[in-house]
């Protein structure tokens, strides 16, 4: 109704006074109208580079909620969760769904001879379930494939190699990393939790997992590795459309940065922190004091 307001007294000749009771509106209530319509599209204008921006550099394709979040939009701006949510779908900016499959697991005959350990486990610490799968991407028409290992408590990547091809010497390096990053810690006894992909189950492989101690766990299906694959189908849609490098050195730099991005990305699942914030807000506290995660129970 303001709007029809504002145009018929552009368009028209008729008294201020005469549109305002056309359009059933008190004078007052018209200005105010207008007030709140120009305060509107001054917010619209300064939250619009701030979406773009953060979903250029830092998350592909954040939602409504990890932006209102990341970017502190409460504080900065006095709206809500709610409010934002509207703005962003009457301004167009919530994201379409895109959906795209390759098969990327191949299950091999060895991974048969382990069972899935994790199965309605409840987790309170770090480095007590490591989880590992395989993504991928296009870039430029070409497609990369990424092998990835998360901490299951913390949400942390803490092994992450892209490469052209999908093979086990590719996914040792991922574990490679994820050995670096946790020196100081000891192995023994983490359980390594796989879709039971044939690079998982390579002698390489096994051997690298096997030295270590840990305890070699597998799923039965895609469902047993649900949380694997909901975090590698954060960085696919999230993180991975960032990279611009354009050859497999080049990938590969832009995978070291985006794993920065993606262990500081605030996540709803671990309260609004992040993984590195989690894992700083928990360390030190008893165990029988910290969140417990319960995996999910298949049998």
């Amino acid at each position: 109704m303001i709007q029809i307001a504002i145009d018929t007294m552009n368009d028209s000749l008729l008294t201020r006074q005469a549109i305002y009771d056309y359009c059933q509106i008190s004078r007052q209530g018209f200005f105010s109208a207008v007030k709140s319509r120009n305060e509107y599209f001054e917010l619209i204008e300064k939250i619009k580079p701030k979406v773009s921006t953060h979903r250029a550099t830092v998350d592909a394709y954040a939602g409504s909620r990890t932006l209102f979040n990341e970017l502190s939009i409460k504080s900065e701006f006095g709206i809500g969760v709610s409010k934002f949510e509207q703005i962003m779908s009457k301004e167009m900016m919530t994201l379409v769904r895109v959906k795209t499959r390759i098969i990327t697991t191949k299950s091999c005959q060895r991974s048969k001879d382990y069972t899935n350990l994790i199965n309605g486990m409840t987790v309170r610490e770090l480095n007590k379930v490591i989880v590992g799968d395989l993504t991928y991407v296009y870039l430029d028409n070409r497609l990369y494939y990424v092998f990835s290992l998360f901490d299951i408590y913390s949400g942390k990547l803490v092994g992450c190699y892209g490469s052209s091809r999908m093979r086990a010497v590719d996914a040792a390096q991922a574990f490679d990393q994820y050995k670096k990053l946790i020196k100081h810690d000891t192995f023994k006894g983490t359980i390594h939790h796989t879709d039971g992909g044939s690079q998982y189950f390579s002698n390489l492989y096994l051997d690298l997992v096997m030295s270590n101690k840990m305890q070699i766990s597998v799923a039965s299906s895609c469902l047993e590795n649900g949380y694997a694959e909901q975090r590698n189908g954060l960085l696919k849609k999230h993180f991975l459309p960032l990279i611009t490098g354009r050859d497999e050195k080049l990938f590969q730099q832009g995978i070291e940065h985006i794993v920065s991005l993606y262990n500081n990305r605030k996540q709803e699942s671990l309260g609004w922190l992040s993984p590195l914030e989690f894992e700083e807000k928990w360390k030190g506290v008893d165990i029988e004091l910290r969140p417990v995660k319960q995996l999910y129970n298949f049998y």
